[in-house]
């Protein structure tokens, strides 16, 4: 669990900055935008520096990876059911990813823009839970019908 849950850490991270570097190489390279940057200018006043407000926010996007590895341990409740783990899921992600996205992206100040992404959120995680039951289902399907080969 703790290797899944570094693994995811470094892997958010990475992305994030990934993400971070590649809006500012759009931002003020290709679209000539002088001053740009990829964070908000209320984000960037809570920090003395520019640089250390993209650390952190990096730092952010991993807790944000780290915590989605980590709620994966409800899934190995199996006497829960699939759809009571993934609301369970949604919720213990929820409480870590919602306040991070609402200080990093400073989503209180803009309430459309939280209002969408948190709806944008909860329907990746209805499209992952409809694929997911979909592909279980199919796996229990194709083991009921060796098990049956072998009666």
């Amino acid at each position: 669990m703790l290797k899944r849950i570094s693994f995811s850490f470094a892997i958010s991270s990475c992305c994030g900055l990934v993400v971070y570097v590649l809006l500012e190489l759009v931002g003020s390279v290709l679209l000539g935008l002088e001053g740009f940057s990829a964070m908000t200018p209320e984000y960037l006043a809570l920090f003395p520096s520019e640089t250390l407000a993209l650390e952190v926010a990096v730092l952010c996007h991993g807790l944000i990876g780290a915590t989605f590895a980590a709620a994966t341990f409800i899934y190995e409740k199996i006497e829960l059911g699939f759809i009571l783990q993934n609301i369970i899921y949604f919720l213990l992600t929820g409480v870590v990813w919602i306040p991070v996205i609402c200080f990093v992206w400073q989503l209180y100040r803009y309430p459309a823009a939280l209002v969408s992404t948190i709806g944008g959120f909860a329907l990746t995680y209805v499209v992952m839970s409809i694929v997911g039951y979909h592909i279980t289902k199919k796996e229990v399907a194709e083991i009921n019908a060796r098990l049956a080969k072998e009666i």
